[in-house]
């Protein structure tokens, strides 16, 4: 059972790892896309099946045939590392194409909310001067009404009584303090119409700036979600890039992947021969024993092994 798991171990890693080179070197070389993925694949299985061979003939093979085996195994293990550097390279940059994308989706709404910001700001300065120039309006208003539109007059009493003053309503003061009163009303509701303008100007302001929240809270949602969110969150940890963590996260399976591959190889065939020879040991155990007890009963009867008729031992009573 332990062989069974260890040479499909040893072929689902030797066969993931074709798969990701062969897939990684058929990008690397796009414009003859199958006839890449046709030779890569013939190396790979060159590669195990070289691999066995050295171990099963080891003794039989001569020195060239050796070195040249190792030579070709070792480069195309270097070729598969590459393959699947490449492959997995790909995979990231594709997901990380698509996380850069939303993130400057996020950097423009962030833009956009500070400009939103910087105008409700601006426009809240301009409330409140208005509101001071109103207030100003409305005193000098106040100020206008109490004065008086009446003039003092002094009659005179003649020659024989005394001058008398009177106070009498002056028109053109009336007409004055009319005018004047109607013009700083329509200034004072001019004021009070562009206040009103501009707090709804702010009030949708504040609503686009509410929305432009809910979009970076969904935004973010899908960068946490995302298939490099926890290298980005282990990246901001450490203080590195992301392209740096998961280049040397990447750099760490291309090192363990294809010699473990080969490493299994190798592994399954000496399982596999340490249990024929011990399978022939047994065989040859069951069989010891039957084979002495036939030797020994066949030994008479070869020839040459016939005993010799001895005339001391005969029995004397036997008559020849």
């Amino acid at each position: 059972m332990f062989n069974l798991l260890l040479g499909f171990s040893a072929l689902f890693v030797a066969g993931c790892g074709a798969f990701f080179s062969v897939k990684g070197i058929g990008l690397l070389f796009s414009g003859s896309f199958w006839a890449t993925i046709c030779m890569a694949s013939s190396l790979e299985f060159g590669k195990i099946m070289a691999t066995s061979f050295l171990y099963r003939y080891w003794y039989k093979i001569n020195k060239l045939l050796k070195v040249y085996l190792i030579s070709a195994i070792l480069i195309l293990m270097g070729i598969t590392s590459l393959g699947i550097f490449g492959f997995l390279s790909q995979a990231f940059y594709s997901t990380k194409s698509n996380l850069d994308a939303i993130e400057s989706e996020v950097n423009l709404l962030q833009v956009k909310k500070e400009s939103l910001k910087n105008q409700i700001t601006q426009n809240s300065e301009r409330i409140k001067n208005l509101t001071e120039t109103r207030k100003n309006q409305e005193n000098n208003l106040t100020k206008i009404l109490d004065q008086s539109t009446t003039a003092t007059i002094t009659k005179s009493g003649g020659f024989f009584g005394n001058d008398t003053q009177e106070k009498v309503i002056d028109r053109k003061s009336v007409e004055l303090k009319s005018k004047t009163l109607d013009t700083m009303q329509v200034n004072i509701s001019g004021l009070e119409s562009n206040i009103e303008k501009i707090n709804s100007i702010n009030t949708n302001l504040n609503s686009d700036i509410n929305n432009i929240d809910s979009s970076l809270i969904n935004l973010n949602k899908l960068v946490t979600k995302s298939d490099i969110g926890t290298y980005k969150f282990i990246a901001e940890a450490f203080n590195l890039k992301i392209e740096t963590v998961v280049k040397y996260f990447i750099l760490f399976i291309v090192v363990v992947f294809d010699p473990l591959a080969v490493s299994l190889v190798l592994a399954y065939n000496i399982a596999n021969n340490k249990n024929s020879e011990e399978k022939t040991i047994k065989i040859k155990e069951i069989f010891k024993k039957p084979m002495e007890i036939i030797e020994n009963l066949s030994k008479p009867f070869k020839r040459g092994t016939k005993i010799k008729h001895n005339p001391d031992l005969a029995d004397p009573d036997i008559k020849y």
